[in-house]
């Protein structure tokens, strides 16, 4: 049996799982903890010395949980500075077929220019979507075909260098290596593609605490994603900025909002704050704008999605605050700009252990779009990658 411990930087929480596998590399969770107020915000360590004393006190109930000492982990990612870069390569073969040579050279070409334009930074996973000879789309490498011209189309992965090297020194404190890194968006998207098999082409919008992610996956490949700095909690901050309600108070509000036949909210409501006459239209109204701006960014007025989102044949939603999916999933659902197009709008689910399947599916069975992460392997990152299309 082989166990690995899978470590998530959340919105504002660390979430641990051990998963172990056979020699089937068939795997299943063998335990799981998350640890909320551990000085994190929107994914980021704010405070170094409390977090290394959560993450050592997690780490010391986790490993007597399942009777392993863990000396390397994965870590899942949730960052809005993690970010994609989509580029197509292409080589000229002039009549001559198809070698992988000429698949190595699109790729440290498209590679040497990420690191000429991104410097400080990373590369966490290089994603291929599709091959194209002669401008007719390939299911895979086209090896040993005749043809002229030969393009790759890959996105690229990256964080920050200052982002990898804080998160390498908070686990440093424990005494754990990196063995991988993985962008959240990812790891979902190979969650949400395991369990739908049928499906390709969707667009996954992840309303978080802090952050709100948008992914776009394309041919089971994801070949966009955004992540921006707000979330179900600027719900309630706007609430509380507005109406001087706490967030508890104001989650109750929502709970009731539908079977309440007042004019005003209740005095009963007001629990820990001072009584104010505050109609519920203009409660409404502040959820309402919140929510449209949400939408706006992620995905209604998103130009970056013009190119792809065409083809799109689904969008999902997942909200991580339950009460937030419960009562305002379908207000979500109704400010979706679908241009016009027949999109199926579903799956409003919260999601704890999503990511963390998604990411135990990578590291255990690999997937076949991605490549090793340079950064972290010492393999050669092009050999890495093209042995997947390859075997």
């Amino acid at each position: 049996m082989n166990e690995k411990l899978i470590i998530e930087l959340d919105n504002d929480k660390i979430k641990y799982a051990v998963f172990k596998t056979n020699e089937e590399l068939d795997y299943k969770l063998l335990t799981n903890k998350i640890s909320k107020n551990a000085g994190i915000k929107k994914g980021k360590i704010l405070d170094f010395e409390y977090s290394s004393k959560i993450i050592s006190n997690d780490l010391h109930e986790i490993e007597k949980n399942v009777n392993k000492i863990f000396k390397s982990i994965s870590v899942v990612l949730n960052q809005k500075d993690v970010f994609c870069t989509n580029l197509c390569g292409f080589k000229k073969l002039n009549g001559s077929k198809v070698e992988k040579r000429d698949l190595d050279y699109i790729l440290n070409e498209a590679k040497n220019s990420i690191s000429k334009n991104q410097k400080n930074n990373s590369i966490i996973h290089i994603l291929n979507s599709n091959f194209i000879l002669d401008k007719t789309k390939q299911d895979k490498a086209p090896l040993n075909i005749f043809g002229d011209h030969l393009s790759l189309h890959m996105t690229f992965v990256s964080i920050p260098d200052n982002n990898l090297k804080n998160i390498k020194e908070i686990f440093n404190n424990s005494d754990l290596k990196i063995d991988r890194i993985i962008s959240k968006p990812f790891a979902e998207n190979i969650n949400f593609l395991n369990v739908n098999k049928k499906l390709k082409n969707f667009i996954t919008i992840n309303i978080g605490n802090e952050l709100s992610t948008i992914s776009l996956c394309q041919n089971s490949s994801l070949v966009f994603f955004k992540t921006f700095p707000f979330g179900s909690n600027s719900i309630y901050s706007d609430i509380n900025q507005l109406c001087s309600l706490s967030k508890n108070e104001a989650k109750t509000i929502i709970e009731n909002l539908e079977n309440s036949k007042s004019i005003y909210i209740d005095r009963k409501f007001f629990v820990n704050s001072d009584y104010k006459k505050i109609s519920l239209n203009h409660f409404k109204e502040i959820i309402d704008v919140r929510i449209k701006e949400i939408l706006n960014y992620t995905f209604n007025n998103n130009k970056d999605l013009n190119y792809y989102e065409k083809k799109i044949g689904k969008i999902n939603i997942f909200f991580e605050d339950v009460d937030i999916y419960k009562n305002l999933g379908e207000i979500f659902k109704s400010y979706i700009d679908l241009n016009d197009r027949k999109i199926l709008v579903e799956n409003f689910t919260d999601n704890d252990l999503g990511t963390l399947y998604g990411a135990a599916e990578l590291i255990f069975k690999g997937w076949p779009n991605e490549a090793l992460p340079f950064s972290i392997k010492k393999k050669s990152i092009i050999s890495g990658f093209f042995d997947r299309f390859f075997n």
